[in-house]
Order: structure tokens, then C-alpha cells, then sequence
């Protein structure tokens, strides 16, 4: 089968990586790098993913991979975006992969297509913005959607989001929030399974802390272990889907829009939350460095990202021209 009649036949999706003995070899080194730098599972297993298309690639132009030139590594990512049809993002996880992957495979073929790239601003970690902040105005209209919901768990969701704008944690830190990660009394939550492997405590208000420890009350499972968010079907304590949050919060920005309270053109996500509380509490006045370490970040560069960005810009405008 060719890859036209491969496109027309599974509606424009790429032909899958016939894999090799060839690709085995690179993968198997590859996965014991990173099982030994820690790295999760899941984020392993999607590492060799995109490391096969790019093996086979290399086996395409039959061209070792230590071997490519610059120009080889133009021509793949060339690939990726006129036969593959990856969005910018996809090719992003494609060019950080490589960047593990020669630097554990201890070769430097890499080093100046890399260079080149940053130089020429192809692979900037910021390249391009794929979602839009949420304001606190804003999040308080998703918030009444989804309170007022006929969903048997309007209330438990509503919560849920509160807790993801109070703390600036991502989806999965606050669903895998267990009754041992809490500190009830002061407010406090202890976040474990992160990004970057590193704990930290976060904080909610104190409006907040009576209305989480009622709710709490009323799980099936309450150990040390449990979720305190618990999907409400499951009889031994599974922490609610991400995909439930996320549709429950996409449809209520979707209804907002509907209503012409939100733009069109808007893409606000669920990890618009996340970038919203940052913005917001630097523009409070919490020192950047706080910030950097209450969201979790591996460097300050990218807490800085918030400071500089085009919401909170025209917002300091705003404010700029009220004193003029």
C-alpha cells in the first residue's frame, strides 16, 4: 500500500514505523540510559515512539544516525511536517528527544544542526504560545458552570478546578493528591509526583480548607494512600481520569463562548489555569523566585516566560495609563 492510498484509506494518518533489529539495537541502549536517569516509564515508552520514526528515517535514506549531517537533520524534520503532518509542538518533543538521544548515545553530530536551530529561533522552548491565560474573572465564570451543572459531580469538579487556579499545580499533581499529602489544618499539601521529581508543598485559601475537608469526608476510601479526589464508579479509590477534568472544563469554556462571554479566538485549556495563577501572583507582587518554586519549575527561565508575557504586558498598560 502506498502512503496516498495509506492517507486516504485512515484519514491522513501516517503509515505506522515498521520496526527493525536495526532500531532495536539504538532503542535498547537508549532505554537503559533513561531508566537509569529515572525517567517514567510512560515518558520512556513515548520517547521510543518518536525515536523509532526517526530510526527508520535514517534507514529510509540509509544513513546511520551518527553519521547525519545538518542538512540530513533539516531534511527530517522536513519530513515530519510535509509526510507526517506533525504540528509544531510534535516536532518540538521530536527535537528534544534527539537532544537526549545523542547526548546518552555520547555523540555530538547533533551539536550544530542544534545550534543552528536555536540561532535561527526553529526549535525556541516558546516558539509559539498554543493556549491563552485565564484571568481570575474569567476562571470564576468557568467556576459557575460547572457548580451549576446537573453532573451528579458538579461539586467535586468545581473543587477540583479551584484547587488547580489556588495552587498553580498541573492537572495530574492535583488528582494524584492523596489524604497523606495533607495538612488540613494549615492549609498545606504536600506535592510528590511532579514533572521534575522534586517535592514541594503548596497552599490554598482559607476559604477553601473547610470545604475540601467536608468533601473528603464523604470518600469510600480514606487511608493514608487514598486519592481525595476519587472517581466516584470506582469501588477501591482510583483518583478521577485527567480526561474527565478536561472535558469538564473544556465544556464550560465552550458554553462561556457559546454565551460571547469568552472570544472565539480564544484558546483557553486547562493548563491555562497553571499560566493565569502565575501571572496573577506575580502581579500581586510574589517575588519571581517564589513563584518559580510554588509552580514546580526545573529553572527560573521559565517563570520568567510569565513575567514577559503579552497578558500581563497589556494588562501593566492599562495600569500605566491610569497614572498618566
Amino acid at each position: 500500500m502506498n502512503r496516498f492510498e495509506s492517507q486516504l484509506l485512515y484519514g491522513g494518518k501516517p503509515e505506522p514505523v515498521k520496526k527493525t533489529e536495526e532500531q532495536n539495537k539504538y532503542i535498547k541502549k537508549f532505554r537503559e540510559e533513561r531508566e537509569f536517569d529515572n525517567i517514567k516509564k510512560t515518558t520512556i515508552e513515548n520517547d521510543i515512539g518518536r525515536l523509532r520514526v526517526f530510526l527508520a528515517f535514517c534507514e529510509e535514506i540509509e544513513i546511520e544516525p551518527f553519521a547525519l549531517s545538518t542538512h540530513d537533520f533539516v531534511k527530517f524534520f522536513n519530513m515530519l511536517s510535509n509526510r507526517r503532518k506533525n504540528s509544531i509542538p510534535t516536532q518540538n518533543k521530536y527535537f528534544n528527544l534527539l537532544k537526549v538521544f545523542y547526548r546518552v548515545s555520547r555523540q555530538d553530530n547533533f551539536q550544530e544542526f542544534e545550534r543552528e536551530s536555536m540561532e535561527r529561533k526553529r526549535f525556541s522552548k516558546y516558539e509559539k504560545k498554543h493556549y491563552d491565560t485565564v484571568d481570575f474573572e474569567t476562571f470564576k465564570k468557568i467556576l459557575e458552570i460547572i457548580v451549576r451543572s446537573n453532573s451528579r459531580t458538579n461539586y467535586r469538579d468545581a473543587l477540583i478546578i479551584r484547587m488547580l487556579w489556588e495552587t498553580g499545580c498541573r492537572r495530574s499533581e492535583v488528582l494524584n493528591i492523596t489524604y497523606g499529602d495533607c495538612d488540613l489544618e494549615n492549609g498545606l499539601f504536600k506535592i510528590s509526583d511532579t514533572k521534575t521529581y522534586e517535592e514541594r508543598t503548596v497552599v490554598i485559601s482559607k476559604e477553601l480548607v473547610p470545604i475540601i475537608s467536608d468533601y473528603i469526608k464523604h470518600n469510600l476510601k480514606r487511608n493514608v494512600n487514598d486519592y481525595i479526589f476519587q472517581n466516584e464508579m470506582s469501588l477501591n479509590g482510583k483518583h478521577v481520569k485527567h480526561d474527565w477534568i478536561t472535558n469538564v472544563f473544556t465544556k464550560a469554556v465552550k458554553q462561556l463562548k457559546k454565551d460571547g462571554v469568552i472570544p472565539e479566538g480564544k484558546k483557553i485549556v486547562i493548563h491555562s489555569l497553571r499560566h493565569g495563577r502565575a501571572t496573577d501572583l506575580l502581579d500581586k507582587g510574589i517575588p519571581i523566585d517564589i513563584v518559580k518554586e510554588l509552580l514546580g519549575h526545573r529553572s527560573l527561565e521559565t517563570t520568567l516566560y510569565y513575567s514577559h508575557s503579552k497578558e500581563r504586558t497589556n494588562k501593566m498598560l492599562q495600569n500605566i495609563q491610569k497614572l498618566i
